[in-house]
């Protein structure tokens, strides 16, 4: 993959059904968003609902919110092709970007406990693990993560 043919652009419509492609793809039936639950969290924060796009085609997305100081990330996944390519860091560097520019100083995530790679990529990116949330994934825990942002000056807010 060639990285400047790679480009993270906010999401449009006419994206939805590349990305429905990618959450069934990544989710299980029980987990996955629909087309409406998108179309509803793109309508809250139209700027906070990124797609990555590698040539003419969506490889990942990630959507976020945040109130006042505290952001949340509510879904992130990349197509299982392009998996292991840096995707998913390109877009939680771009929504941390865009969070911060919002005066976001506090993210929270949750992951599911046996997500592996997903843990690995939070931990890389400075999330810490700070609760345990029994059942959330109906009969599977997950992780509730945090991280503090900084400013371009590295100093935390």
């Amino acid at each position: 993959m060639v990285e400047n043919d790679l480009i993270i652009r906010e999401f449009n419509l006419g994206d939805i059904d590349s990305v429905l492609d990618i959450e069934n793809k990544s989710f299980s039936e029980k987990m996955r968003y629909d087309r409406e639950v998108f179309i509803k969290l793109y309508r809250r924060n139209p700027d906070l609902f990124l797609v990555a796009q590698y040539r003419d085609r969506i490889v990942g997305y990630i959507i976020a919110s945040h109130i006042e100081d505290f952001g949340h990330i509510i879904s992130i996944a990349v197509h299982p092709y392009y998996r292991n390519r840096g995707i998913g860091s390109k877009l939680l560097n771009a929504i941390e970007d865009k969070l911060l520019s919002k005066g976001v100083r506090l993210i929270s995530l949750e992951v599911s406990v046996s997500n592996n790679t997903a843990l690995k990529l939070y931990r890389k990116h400075g999330y810490e693990p700070v609760k345990i949330l029994k059942n959330y994934y109906g009969h599977e825990d997950a992780v509730l993560m945090i991280k503090y942002l900084e400013n371009k000056n590295n100093q935390s807010y």
